[in-house]
C-alpha cells in the first residue's frame, strides 16, 4: 500500500525505504500519467521561476489521495533532475527551464512543533527556522526560531533571496493544527505558524523568480473539524485560477492504468473485448425496448460502452465510475491514491489466483483475498460494522450467494464458472457505499445488471440471481428500488430462517384453522376426512366434503368416499354428497404464507433478543399482515374442483362423477363455500316441484302411502332422485302438494299387512294450507295418493250403513275447504267477498303465448300462481332460443331441469 502513498519529505531528503518509483526522477515520470491540470501546474511554476508572469502562490485543493503530494513530487523532480524527467516524459520538453533553483520542502506530516528538527545539520524548532536552514540562511531567523515568534516579510524576503526559489508545503493544515496546542507567550505555535505562512505568501509574491505551492484538503469534513484553519489557509490565495486540482474526471482511470500496468497488451484484443461487452449490452437493452426511441437509446448506450471500455481497459468503466462518483463522497476515500491502493490489491489477487475475465468489473473483485478486503474497507470505512456482513453474505462457505451459485449453475458449466450469485453480491457490496449527488445509497437493478454483464451471461440470469439473493442473504436490503447491504439484518432473510424452524404439522394446523374459519357457519361441511368414516352418513343434509391438502386420487380414490361409510360398511346417503378436491399448488402457497406469518409473529415476540428498531418492528408487523392476507387468499383458492355423483345414463355403472371447475368462477369478494354452492347449483336444489315429488314418490293404486322417512331416505340414497340441500325442501314440497290436493298427508300410522294406514283418518290433511314446519318427516308420518286421501276423508263425513246411533250426536267434523260446497254469490256473513259461484269459475283454460327474454319474469309469476291453485294442469312448452350458449351449461341449466320435471319430447340444437 505504501507504493501508492507518496512522501514528499522522504523524496526530498533521499530517505531510504522510499519506493524507487518516487525517488528516481526517470522512474517517477515513467509511472506518471501527466494530466492536463498537472501539466498546467508544471508549466506555470516553471514560467514564474524563469521570471515570467503568473501566480507565484498556488494552492492544490483536492480530496485525500487526489494527487496533491504526487504533483509536488513532480515539481521537485523536474527542478532537480530536468534531463531524467524529460527523457521519461517527452511532453515536458517544451516547459521553461529556470536553470538552477533553490528548493525548500515543508511537510506537515514530517515536522513536529514539539520536537526540534535537525535533518539539515541545524537544529530548528519552527517552520521558518526549517525553511531558512534548508535555504542556508538560518542566521537570519535564529532568534525568531528560538523564541517561536514568526518573522516579518522583510526578513523572509532576505531568506528567500533573489534567485529562482521553489517552496513546497505539503499538508500544512496538519502541522498548524498540532501547533495550536503549544503555547507561545500570549499566542500559540499554531497561530504563529499561520502568521508565518501568510507573511511567506506575501514575500514570495514580491520576489520575481520565487514560487510557492501548498496543498489543502478539499472539504471541511476532510479537515477533521479544523474548519477555521482550513478557511484561513484557503484565503491565502484570492484568485480562483491559483487553485488547482491535479486530477479530475476520467483522468483517474488513466492514472490507474499507468501506475498498475507496465503495458496493456494487444490493442486488437482491447477492441474485441470492447465490442463483445457492447454487443452483450445492446442485445439485453434491445430485448426490452418497445419503442423506436428506446431502441435508439439502446444503440447509443452500447456504442458508448464500447468506447469507454477501450479507454478504461482492462478495467470496467462502471468500476471506476462507482469509485469516483460514489466513493468520492465518502470522507474516508482517498480519490486517486485510494483507487490505486484498492485496485492494486484487486489486480494482484486476481493475477495470483489465475482468474480469467475479459475485464475487471464490480463483480470480479475477490473479497476472499485479505489484501483486497482490507484495501476496500480502508477506502469506504465501516470496517467494524461491515466485516461480519461481508463474511456472512459474500465470503463464507455458507453465504447465501454460494447457494445461488450452485442453484443457477446446476445445469450449465458456463454459468457455474461465472458464479453469478457471488458476482452480483460482490457488485452490490461495492455499490453499498457512497452515492451520487441527490441519490440514495445502493444500486438500481438496471445499473447493476449492466455492471455485471459479461459475454455468456444474460440479463434474465442476473435478475434470477437478484431475486434468489433477496431470499438467501441476511444483510441484503431492497429499499426504494435499490439494492444495498446494511449492517442490520435483512428481515426477509430472518423471517425465512425463522420459518424454516417450523415443522409441517404446525403449519398445517394453522392452515386448517384458517380454512375452518372461512367455512364457519355453513351446514353440511366435512373438513379433511382422513377416511370415508370421517363423512357422516344417514344425515338428511347434503354434505360437502373438503378433502385433505395431501389427498391423492391414487391413494384414496373418490369412489371410496362415495361408496363407503367406514369400517367396510356401504354408504347409504350417496345422493347427498359432493367432494371438493384440493389444488396442491395453491395449498403450497397457503402453507408458505402462513409459515411466514408465524415466523414474523415469532420474531416480534423476540424483538428484545434481536434489538429491533421501531422501523423493523413496523416492517415485521407489515410482513405478518401481508402474509395473513396472502394466506387467506391462497386458502380461498385452494380447491380447484368439486365433483358430485350423478346417475349414469350408459348403464355401465350406477353413477358417474361429474366435475365442476371452481377456477373458472368469479372469485372476487366471494368466499370459497359460496363458489362451491354456486358450482353445485345446477345439481343440488333448495326446492322441488310438487309434480316432481309426486312422480318420484310413485304413489298410485299399488302404493297408496309412503312414509316421510322413506321418502327422505330415497332422496338422499338414489341418484334418480333430485339432490337436495336440506330435508326441509321435502317438507316444503309436501306442504305445497297437500295444498294443491296432489298428495295427502297423515301423521300417526299403522301397518296393516303390507299397507300403511293412517291410525286416525281424521288426521289426514288434504287440500289444506300447511307450512313446512308442520310436516313431520319421521316414519310415523306419510304422504298419501290423492285418491286414497279422498277416501280417508270421505269416510270421516259419511257414517257407515246401519251404524248405531249414539244418544248424543257427535260433534261435526270440519270439511276440508276444497270439498266444501261453494256459496252462489254475495258475501259471507263476516262481510268478506264470497268465493265465486260455479258459473263465475274458469273450468278449462288453453293459453298460447309467445314471449321474448323480457317476458320470462312474468311467465314465472304466472306459473307460480298456477302451481298454487287446486286442480290439474298440463303444460306444453316449446322453446326457441338463439345465441352463443356453452353446450355443457346449456345442458345443465336448461334441458336437465326440464327432464327432471317431466318428459322432454325432443331437443334439437345446432
Amino acid at each position: 500500500m505504501g507504493t501508492y502513498a507518496a512522501n514528499l519529505a522522504g523524496v526530498f531528503r533521499g530517505r531510504t525505504g522510499i519506493a524507487p518509483v518516487y525517488t528516481d526522477a526517470g522512474r517517477f515520470y515513467q509511472a506518471t500519467y501527466l494530466t492536463k491540470k498537472m501539466r498546467e501546474l508544471l508549466t506555470d511554476v516553471m514560467d514564474v521561476l524563469s521570471g515570467g508572469t503568473g501566480s507565484h502562490v498556488l494552492q492544490l485543493r483536492t480530496p485525500f489521495g487526489g494527487g496533491k503530494t504526487h504533483s509536488l513530487v513532480a515539481l521537485l523532480h523536474l527542478v532537480r533532475d530536468r534531463a531524467a524527467s524529460i527523457a521519461a516524459c517527452p511532453d515536458l520538453k517544451d516547459i521553461a527551464d529556470p536553470g538552477e533553483v533553490q528548493i525548500a520542502v515543508l511537510s506537515g506530516e514530517e515536522l513536529d512543533p514539539l520536537s526540534p528538527m535537525s535533518a539539515t545539520g541545524v537544529e530548528t524548532h519552527t517552520l521558518w527556522g526549517e525553511l531558512a536552514a534548508q535555504l542556508g540562511r538560518y542566521e537570519l531567523v535564529e532568534q525568531h526560531d528560538l523564541t517561536g515568534s514568526a518573522p516579518g516579510g522583510d526578513v523572509l524576503r532576505q531568506v528567500i533571496g533573489d534567485g529562482p526559489t521553489l517552496i513546497l508545503l505539503d499538508e500544512v493544515l496538519i502541522y498548524v493544527e498540532k501547533a495550536m496546542a503549544l503555547q507561545r507567550a500570549e499566542s500559540t505555535a499554531g497561530r504563529q505558524a499561520m502568521l508565518f505562512v501568510q507573511a511567506l505568501t506575501e514575500a514570495i509574491s514580491a520576489q520575481p523568480r520565487a514560487a510557492m505551492v501548498y496543498s489543502l484538503q478539499a472539504s471541511v469534513g476532510e479537515a477533521v473539524g479544523a474548519e477555521g484553519l482550513l478557511s484561513d489557509l484557503d484565503k491565502l490565495v484570492a484568485r480562483v485560477d491559483a487553485k488547482r486540482e491535479p486530477v479530475s474526471g476520467d483522468e483517474v482511470l488513466r492514472v490507474v492504468q499507468r501506475r498498475l500496468f507496465a503495458e496493456l497488451g494487444d490493442e486488437a484484443i482491447h477492441r474485441e473485448v470492447a465490442r463483445s461487452y457492447s454487443d452483450v449490452l445492446r442485445k439485453q437493452l434491445l430485448a426490452t425496448a418497445e419503442t423506436g426511441d428506446a431502441r435508439r437509446e439502446a444503440e447509443e448506450a452500447a456504442d458508448s460502452l464500447e468506447k469507454r471500455v477501450l479507454a478504461a481497459y482492462p478495467l470496467h468503466p462502471d468500476l471506476l465510475d462507482l469509485m469516483y462518483h460514489r466513493w468520492g463522497s465518502l470522507p474516508s476515500y482517498q480519490r486517486t491514491r485510494g483507487a490505486l491502493q484498492f485496485l492494486a490489491a484487486v489486480v494482484h489477487a486476481l493475477w495470483q489466483s489465475g482468474a480469467k475475465s475479459p475485464l475487471i468489473g464490480p463483480g470480479d473483485i475477490d473479497f476472499t483475498d485479505e489484501a483486497s478486503r482490507g484495501a476496500f474497507f480502508s477506502q469506504v470505512g465501516e470496517r467494524e460494522r461491515y466485516t461480519s456482513v461481508l463474511s456472512s453474505d459474500v465470503t463464507s462457505e455458507g453465504a447465501g450467494c454460494t447457494t445461488v451459485d450452485r442453484t443457477l449453475g446446476a445445469d450449465s458449466p458456463t454459468i457455474a464458472q461465472l458464479r453469478v450469485g457471488t458476482r452480483v453480491a460482490t457488485a452490490i457490496m461495492l455499490y453499498s457505499f457512497g452515492a451520487r449527488e441527490g441519490e440514495d445509497r445502493g444500486v438500481l437493478e438496471s445499473d447493476l445488471v449492466r455492471s455485471v454483464l459479461v459475454p455468456g451471461l444474460t440479463r434474465n440470469i442476473v435478475i434470477s440471481a437478484l431475486h434468489d439473493l433477496r431470499e438467501e442473504e441476511l444483510y441484503l436490503h431492497y429499499t426504494g428500488r435499490r439494492y444495498r447491504f446494511e449492517a442490520t439484518p435483512n428481515l426477509t432473510k430472518l423471517v425465512r430462517d425463522e420459518a424454516s424452524k417450523l415443522n409441517s404439522n404446525e403449519v398445517l394446523t394453522e392452515v386448517r384453522a384458517e380454512l375452518d374459519k372461512q367455512l364457519q357457519g355453513n351446514k353440511g361441511v366435512a373438513l379433511w376426512p382422513e377416511t370415508p368414516g370421517g363423512i357422516a352418513d344417514e344425515r338428511p343434509l347434503f354434505t360437502v366434503a373438503y378433502l385433505h391438502p395431501d389427498w391423492s386420487e391414487d391413494r384414496d380414490p373418490q369412489e371410496k368416499f362415495i361408496e363407503q361409510a367406514g369400517k367396510g360398511s356401504p354408504r347409504r346417503y350417496r345422493n347427498g354428497l359432493a367432494l371438493v378436491l384440493p389444488d396442491k399448488a395453491q395449498f403450497d402457497l397457503a402453507r408458505h404464507a402462513i409459515r411466514l406469518r408465524l415466523a414474523a409473529k415469532s420474531l416480534l415476540d423476540q424483538h428484545r433478543k434481536y434489538n429491533f428498531s421501531a422501523e423493523q418492528i413496523e416492517e415485521l408487523q407489515e410482513k405478518a399482515a401481508n402474509a395473513r392476507r396472502d394466506g387467506s387468499a391462497a386458502i380461498g383458492a385452494a380447491y380447484s374442483t368439486v365433483t358430485i355423483p350423478t346417475r349414469s345414463r350408459s348403464g355401465d355403472a350406477p353413477y358417474v362423477l361429474e366435475p365442476s371447475d371452481l377456477r373458472t368462477m368469479l372469485a372476487a369478494g366471494r368466499a370459497l363455500h359460496e363458489r362451491v354452492v354456486e358450482a353445485l347449483s345446477q345439481r343440488v336444489f333448495s326446492s322441488v316441484t310438487t309434480a316432481k315429488l309426486v312422480a318420484l314418490a310413485g304413489l298410485g293404486p299399488d302404493r297408496k302411502a309412503v312414509t316421510c322417512a322413506d321418502l327422505v331416505d330415497w332422496f338422499y340414497s338414489y341418484y334418480e332422485f333430485t339432490k337436495l340441500w336440506d330435508k326441509k325442501v321435502i317438507a316444503s314440497a309436501i306442504a305445497n302438494a297437500v295444498k294443491t290436493s296432489e298428495l295427502g298427508y297423515a301423521v300417526g300410522l299403522v301397518r296393516e299387512e303390507e299397507e300403511i294406514v293412517p291410525r286416525d283418518a281424521r288426521q289426514v290433511r288434504f287440500g289444506e294450507r300447511l307450512t313446512a314446519d308442520e310436516i313431520d318427516l319421521s316414519d310415523d308420518a306419510a304422504i298419501l295418493w290423492h285418491d286414497y286421501a279422498r277416501e280417508c276423508l270421505q269416510a270421516t263425513v259419511e257414517p257407515a250403513p246401519n251404524a248405531p246411533q249414539s244418544e248424543a250426536p257427535a260433534a261435526p267434523q270440519p270439511t276440508p275447504p276444497s270439498l266444501a260446497p261453494r256459496p252462489q254469490g254475495g258475501t259471507s256473513a263476516g262481510g268478506a267477498p264470497a268465493a265465486p259461484a260455479p258459473n263465475d269459475s274458469v273450468r278449462v283454460a288453453d293459453i298460447e303465448a309467445v314471449l321474448d327474454r323480457s317476458g320470462l319474469f312474468n311467465l314465472r309469476r304466472a306459473l307460480s300462481w298456477l302451481s298454487d291453485q287446486p286442480g290439474q294442469a298440463r303444460i306444453e312448452i316449446k322453446i326457441h332460443a338463439e345465441g352463443e350458449f356453452d353446450r355443457v351449461s346449456f345442458r345443465n341449466g336448461l334441458v336437465e331441469p326440464l327432464e327432471e320435471a317431466t318428459e322432454v319430447l325432443d331437443v334439437d340444437t345446432q
